[in-house]
């Protein structure tokens, strides 16, 4: 099946530091190797998201008023831009439009006649900067200021400096703060990975838990199933967030006056919700996914539910890129369902294929005890394509005794010539519908597998409601709207008797 390999995180910066244009991975920077902010910045770099030069980070250099207004700027995604008023900021400069929008969001202001973009910052400017930013002036104060210098601060700085004090942002300060000494790239980024714990600066649908703060500044969010312990700080060119059957522990701190519905459950008050940049019509006859994200658990590698709506199975799916499989071995580690690949289409000329270890397999898994289905691979493009291929399965599994479903498993294939290439979405669901209705008109279970872009953008699950609907997405949380019998979670686990990968599969029992 299509391996997806989405981690915990959507991409939450395009960069951190704008002075070079080659970004590069931690584990290549020669001066990060034990500095005190060495785990931060490996945590930022492993998501692509901070830029070093010729092999080095440089953690201790300092950075300008004009970097840190870009460096904001590309986490909150200001819209709109003031008239420059500045006679030290030159429209054609590179920082010039980031700091009009931080200007007009009133995150930097100047003195009214100079923004000094080509000054160091200081710690105590880029401290009030990043919490005007993201709201933290909303956020309880205690006004304490528990450094040896704090007489130092100025005083337009001090509620903010108490205030990351107060929630351990600062904690890379060692008893003194410094307040006008330039911040380093290193504290920099040690900040705003102790205050930023999930980004999602691209619209679309999430479900998650966040233990920490959570920062929106993407044009809408749909916050699905999610428990927040932390903030939720909605800024920058965010227009709508919507979050239903959520918890939200700590505040919602909205910075930029977005339009924010709260639901228990969607029960009519909203007719669409979002997938990436699209609105996707809320089809009110498809069941929900309403199982919440706290609920879920990864064990041993294996997913878990501990919710009372449903009892669960764990299960595999393997074909013949799994190879030799020692069926024992699978079914003593804990394994209790498996569904087995039985055939593919090719995706150019379209023959039929058997998977070459499909009896093997299914021998295997039978003599063992495990129950099994099978999938077909299909790269149908007619009724009677599908068809073709429901007839195939129904001839091959005669000998065998199977109590799991028959599955359609269409997928595109990135590649110029497949023959599913611009696939009409009615077209395919008619041709799933001619799969499932073959088998069950043989007397099997149909099931069909899709992931969610395929799902919600080409299929019509209107017009799949008969069938058990099988759900593809690598993530830590179910993050999709509607309801589904089986999760296929990772294509990345590991089990007993399989050498290398496998795909992994949560089945919810009523």
């Amino acid at each position: 099946m299509k391996k997806r390999n989405l981690e915990k995180l959507i991409i939450i910066l395009t960069v951190l530091f704008l002075v070079s244009p080659t970004a590069l991975a931690s584990d290549t920077y020669s001066d990060t190797d034990g500095h005190w902010a060495e785990t931060a910045i490996e945590e930022w770099s492993d998501y692509g998201i901070i830029q070093g030069a010729n092999g080095a980070f440089r953690p201790d250099d300092s950075i300008t008023r004009g970097e840190m207004a870009t460096i904001i700027q590309r986490i909150m995604q200001y819209t709109k831009c003031a008239a420059n008023t500045f006679a030290d900021l030159d429209n054609t400069a590179w920082y010039a439009e980031p700091v009009l929008k931080l200007n007009a969001a009133g995150v930097m202001l100047g003195d009214g006649t100079l923004v000094r973009p080509l000054d160091t910052i200081t710690r105590q400017e880029a401290v009030v900067m990043l919490s005007r930013a993201l709201g933290l002036n909303a956020m309880p104060c205690s006004g304490v200021l528990p450094f040896s210098d704090s007489g130092d601060i100025s005083s337009w700085a001090i509620a903010a400096v108490s205030t990351m004090s107060d929630y351990d942002y600062l904690d890379w300060c060692d008893g003194s703060f410094q307040p006008r000494t330039p911040i380093t790239r290193a504290e920099v980024v040690a900040t705003l990975d102790n205050i930023i714990e999930k980004l999602w600066r691209s619209d679309g649908l999430y479900s998650n838990v966040v233990t920490g703060n959570t920062l929106i500044s993407g044009s809408k969010a749909y916050l699905h199933n999610s428990q927040f312990v932390g903030n939720i700080i909605i800024g920058g060119s965010t227009k709508k967030v919507i979050i239903e059957n959520s918890i939200v522990m700590g505040n919602i701190i909205n910075t930029c006056n977005a339009d924010v519905v709260i639901l228990d459950k969607n029960n009519g008050e909203i007719d669409t919700f979002y997938f990436g940049k699209y609105d996707i019509p809320v089809l009110w006859e498809v069941a929900r996914n309403t199982m919440p994200a706290y609920c879920f658990s990864l064990e041993d590698g294996r997913m878990c539910y501990n919710g009372s709506d449903f009892d669960t199975l764990s299960g595999i799916d393997v074909s013949e890129w799994q190879k030799n499989i020692d069926w024992r071995r699978v079914a003593n580690d804990g394994i209790d369902f498996a569904i087995i690949r039985l055939g593919y289409r090719g995706y150019t000329e379209g023959q039929l294929n058997l998977d070459i270890h499909f009896v093997n397999n299914i021998q295997g898994a039978l003599a063992n005890d495990i129950p099994v289905g099978v999938y077909f691979f299909s790269q149908a493009i007619t009724e009677d394509e599908a068809v073709e291929e429901a007839q195939m399965c129904l001839d091959y599994l005669r000998s065998f005794d199977i109590e799991y479903p028959v599955v359609f498993d269409w997928e595109t294939v990135n590649v110029s010539t497949a023959r599913t290439n611009n696939m009409d979405g009615d077209l395919l669901t008619d041709c799933a519908v001619a799969f499932c209705e073959t088998i069950e008109d043989a007397g099997y279970t149909p099931m069909v597998y899709s992931n969610k872009q395929l799902a919600l953008l080409t299929y019509d699950l209107s017009r799949l409601t008969d069938y058990p609907f099988w759900f593809a997405g690598y993530t830590n949380y179910p993050e999709f709207y509607y309801g589904f019998d089986f999760w296929q979670y990772t294509s990345g686990g590991s089990v007993d008797g399989i050498d290398g990968r496998v795909d992994m599969n949560i089945q919810f029992l009523d």
